[in-house]
């Protein structure tokens, strides 16, 4: 019964995030829109240290804490987000709420393998450039819409008692589109150029996770590897006209792009490295810092040009941890959550008319354990409060915060009962 329950709910969670808006930044015109976080809200707390394990939890950005895991996971992850959008003479508040992730993770005697499905990028823009003459009044609209989603599956074993190992393979698929039209007051028709890509690739990860016990204390060192991949585009572009007092369409043009070998192209998903190390005691407490590289300099997108769009390496800079006041108290609830907190920094890899775009921040966040002794399961909240921006303070200045609701449930699945 409970294996239908989620079966049913992960269904009606897939139509959701495929269909859902995930962003309302200006800057995800950029490359193939924002990126979303691919780990879990827990570790998003935490700054985004994805290399902790335990056997409870899992993160789908590190398939290697999969050899932990000695419970049934089904893991869900949504949040709401306002974004306060200003420049020298603006400012606007944009606001959005998504399906994160959604994902069951299964341990086995000698492994542990997962499934899911997450947004991995997203685009949500709309600009406007206004020009006033004394003889008319033009707008010059820039729209877009869309993004990727990742579906993965995962494996991870312990090969040691202190070192785990484990591999993803993600199948990336959606669609962008990109719209600029130009409107005149003075003329009866508005012109819209419409540009589509349908996107889909295979990509990989590898992790490693090595523990070292000494004393009370556990030492952890951990190591990523994604390889670079291939994003396959078909493309499509339409011109329209369309008649500004009757909303009548009046010419759509579907533009030949294989005479220029543009109806279908390749867009590379840079190679990423990971390298974390923290320090901790056990159900007791965690410290850590996560740095990762991305060779996102060498992203190209021939069949969408933007002139002021240029790109460089991302980098990441990652610290946090966690604090158990008292891991199994029996007397008192307070003590038995777990208090996480974090910060973040990086290069998006985006470069804005010359200027690094960047996005720093603070996370902080509670695991919330089930009220029942006994029960495993757990609720994760957390809160994020960011901005991003460039050296240029004639762009666009983000400030956001995030706030972020994760329900970890966990089960004995596939466990023939000794006693009934």
């Amino acid at each position: 019964m409970k294996q239908t329950f989620l079966v049913c709910i992960s269904i009606l969670v897939f139509s959701a995030i495929r269909a859902q808006v995930g962003t309302g930044s200006p800057y995800s015109f950029g490359g193939l829109g924002d990126l979303n976080y691919q780990g879990n809200h827990w570790s998003r707390s935490m700054g985004g240290l994805e290399f902790y394990t335990d056997s409870i939890h899992v993160d789908f950005n590190n398939p290697a804490s999969l050899g932990s895991l000695k419970m049934t996971n089904f893991s869900l992850g949504v949040d709401y987000k306002a974004n306060s959008l200003s420049d020298l003479a603006n400012k606007q508040v944009v606001t959005t709420a998504t399906l994160n992730y959604l994902g069951v993770s299964i341990p086995t005697k000698r492994f542990g393998f997962n499934f899911g499905l997450l947004p991995y990028s997203s685009v949500g823009y709309r600009l406007e450039y206004l020009n006033e003459t004394d003889q008319s009044t033009e707008i010059q609209r820039y729209e877009g819409n869309g993004g990727l989603n990742m579906a993965f599956a995962s494996v991870g074993m312990d090969l040691f008692p202190w070192l785990s190992i484990g591999a993803t393979a993600r199948y990336s698929f959606g669609n962008i589109t990109h719209r600029s039209s130009q409107l005149i007051n003075t003329i009866d028709r508005t012109s819209f150029l419409e540009s589509n890509s349908s996107l889909s690739g295979i990509s990989y990860k590898f992790s490693s996770v090595l523990k070292i016990p000494i004393g009370p204390m556990r030492f952890h060192f951990y190591g990523a590897y994604a390889p670079e991949a291939t994003l396959y585009a078909q493309n499509d572009e339409i011109f329209t006209t369309l008649s500004t007092s009757t909303s009548s369409v009046g010419q759509q043009v579907i533009i030949d792009l294989s005479a220029s070998g543009l109806d279908e192209t390749l867009l590379m998903l840079p190679e990423a490295l990971t390298y974390g190390f923290g320090i901790g005691k056990k159900k007791k407490w965690f410290a850590g810092i996560q740095y990762e590289t991305s060779k996102t300099s060498d992203f190209r997108n021939e069949f969408i040009t933007l002139d002021d769009i240029s790109y460089e390496d991302r980098n990441k800079l990652s610290f946090g941890g966690f604090y158990i006041p008292s891991f199994g108290s029996l007397t008192s609830y307070w003590k038995r959550i777990v208090y996480r907190f974090g910060y973040f920094n990086q290069t998006t890899g985006i470069l804005v008319k010359g200027s690094s775009l960047m996005d720093r921040g603070i996370a902080f966040g509670v695991g919330l354990p089930a009220l029942r002794i006994g029960s495993f399961s757990n609720a994760n909240l957390g809160i994020t409060l960011g901005s991003r921006s460039t050296d240029n303070n004639s762009l666009v200045k983000e400030s956001y915060w995030q706030l972020k609701l994760g329900f970890s449930l966990n089960d004995l699945w596939f466990v023939k009962r000794k006693y009934n």
